[in-house]
């Protein structure tokens, strides 16, 4: 009966003891626990700086090989660009003179056909010189043509105008003899 002799008092301050009891032990095992958490997150930064560092390392000869592969990658293209500005010259070059040899060949021909067709032209100025003397020959022929022309046709005109004023004078006379012919013949 000794149990039974417990009271509600009793059992509140076992329970509350208990409860105590607990309770330290649940604050231990957290704080056991945070400790445990906080040297885990300890360990985990340690180990996250340590693998950042082989990651920046790492990251780092993997930029340093690239560099130097762009470099070679670089110097490779400068001299194939230098040798092809080299063949590009050289052609440059070597079209150039043909085009200044062709052009001399046909300013070589262009001076023969300026020079032909100068002696044609003062072949044409002499021809031309020729006729206008002729023709200046032919304008003082004409003109004294006309002339001689004009003086025949005067000269025919005032014999003409003589002999018509004779045949009118004549005309008149036959007529005045008529009428009188006719006045006697009427009576």
């Amino acid at each position: 009966m000794a149990e039974k002799g417990l009271e509600r008092k009793d059992l509140e301050e076992l329970f509350a003891a208990f409860e105590n009891r607990q309770d330290e032990k649940a604050k231990a095992r957290e704080q056991r626990q945070d400790e445990k958490s906080i040297a885990f997150e300890k360990r985990q930064d340690e180990k996250f700086i340590a693998f950042e560092k082989r990651q920046d390392e790492n990251f780092k000869a993997f930029e340093e090989r690239q560099d130097k592969k762009f470099e070679a990658f670089q110097e490779g293209q400068d001299h194939k660009f230098i040798a092809f500005e080299k063949r590009q010259d050289e052609k440059s070059r070597s079209l150039e003179e043909r085009v200044v040899h062709q052009f001399h060949i046909i300013s070589e021909g262009l001076i023969d056909q300026i020079k032909l067709l100068a002696e044609g032209h003062s072949g044409v100025v002499d021809r031309l010189d020729r006729m206008e003397k002729r023709f200046d020959q032919l304008e003082k022929e004409n003109e004294r043509q006309h002339l001689e022309t004009r003086a025949l046709v005067k000269l025919s005109f005032s014999e003409l105008d003589r002999r018509l004023s004779t045949l009118e004078s004549q005309v008149r006379d036959l007529l005045d003899w008529r009428k009188r012919i006719e006045s006697r013949l009427q009576l």
